[in-house]
């Protein structure tokens, strides 16, 4: 019989209390009993303990607050997790949990003595992200550090001489472009296995970058009872800010997109029998129901829809500021280029005149 392998997770946690820490250990064995899932601790009872501890290996981290006199030393060990981008979850112990800054990136805070309840509920947490994979690709022994050593040996070393030439050159540039360089080996080396993306991989949530570019989904601020979304189509090239802070295009180029319930309901109206209503919503679902409409899926920070390439308009910079809210979610690279690319294709079309053809038609539409 193969033998199971049990899902394991390694859990700092920083805490100076001796019985907060024995309540952990206590639930830690209750939920490996009931679950059958290992999670390895490293207590540490001090910001010294836990300084000479952190590294990348772990999956989750509790810290209290207060582990002396000031009552805020937990914010240091944050800060040096930070500080050296150990990109670990972290779930924050507090006596006063509300003057907690919760802009930063914790999965929970709790209330000081009340954690007992809170540890099985904080275990389920830590297990589901690690069922995500992020704490391994994001983890120095995960997926990006493995794809980095190989881009590292097999393409960067091997080619060191002209990149060190480059580098002469203007080491500013030469930098950015390995970075370039390394991302697109990367893309390509996780592009490999893959045979279905997820909705929440068409976009850039929120994009790190607040101005326009080509894909940037625009909301109209004006209207007030219904969401109105729209995509910039602009060419990239013209986006590209100038000195006076101003893009090189004069006018902002928008495509709507139409709520999603809409146009399904257009494509399947009069259709009634199942089988050929679903084949035609894989039509739909599939961009394949007609040459102008692109399908954006529906996630939990946007509602999704269908862009309409005959549905287009163009503003003045300033008009656009004045109508259009600041961009939240920018479709992801790839999705682009090729959203751009059946736009422009749509427009490109050319078609040709009727030509007679009943002399061929007949002349082939004979019974051997």
């Amino acid at each position: 019989m193969k033998k199971m392998i049990m899902k394991s997770i390694e859990l700092l946690i920083v805490e100076d209390c001796e019985n907060e820490l024995a309540a952990c250990r206590d639930s830690i064995e209750r939920y490996q009993n009931q679950r059958q899932l290992l999670i390895e601790l490293t207590p540490c009872q001090s910001v010294e303990d836990a300084f000479s501890s952190l590294n990348n290996s772990f999956d989750a981290a509790i810290i209290d607050l207060k582990l002396g006199e000031d009552g805020n030393e937990g914010f240091r060990i944050t800060r040096k997790i930070e500080e050296q981008n150990l990109r670990i979850p972290i779930a924050i112990l507090t006596g006063t949990p509300d003057l907690v800054d919760t802009d930063n990136a914790y999965i929970g805070i709790y209330k000081k003595g009340e954690s007992n309840a809170a540890y099985e509920k904080l275990f389920d947490m830590f297990f589901e992200i690690y069922d995500t994979g992020l704490t391994r690709i994001m983890g120095n022994r995960g997926k990006i550090e493995e794809h980095l050593t190989k881009v590292f040996e097999k393409n960067l070393l091997p080619q060191l001489k002209t990149w060190k030439k480059y580098g002469k050159d203007n080491s500013p540039k030469t930098e950015k472009a390995l970075l370039r360089y390394t991302l697109n080996h990367m893309l390509r080396l996780l592009d490999e296995d893959t045979d279905e993306f997820f909705p929440e991989e068409v976009y850039l949530f929120p994009p790190l970058i607040s101005r326009i570019h080509t894909g940037s989904i625009v909301e109209d601020k004006n209207l007030k009872e219904a969401l109105s979304f729209y995509m910039v189509m602009n060419p990239a090239c013209d986006l590209i800010v100038r000195c006076n802070g101003e893009p090189k295009a004069d006018r902002i180029l928008l495509v709507k997109i139409e709520q999603e319930q809409g146009i399904v309901d257009q494509a399947v109206s009069e259709i009634k029998n199942t089988g050929k209503k679903r084949s035609r919503l894989k039509q739909v679902f599939g961009n394949n129901f007609t040459d102008y409409y692109h399908w954006l899926p529906r996630t939990d920070f946007f509602p999704g829809g269908f862009v309409n390439f005959r549905h287009i308009c163009t503003f003045s910079k300033e008009k656009f500021d004045q109508q259009f809210k600041e961009p939240t979610i920018q479709i992801s690279p790839s999705y682009v280029k090729d959203i751009v690319a059946r736009f422009s294709g749509f427009y490109a079309r050319q078609g040709q005149p009727d030509i007679k053809s009943d002399a061929s038609v007949e002349k082939y539409n004979t019974i051997d």
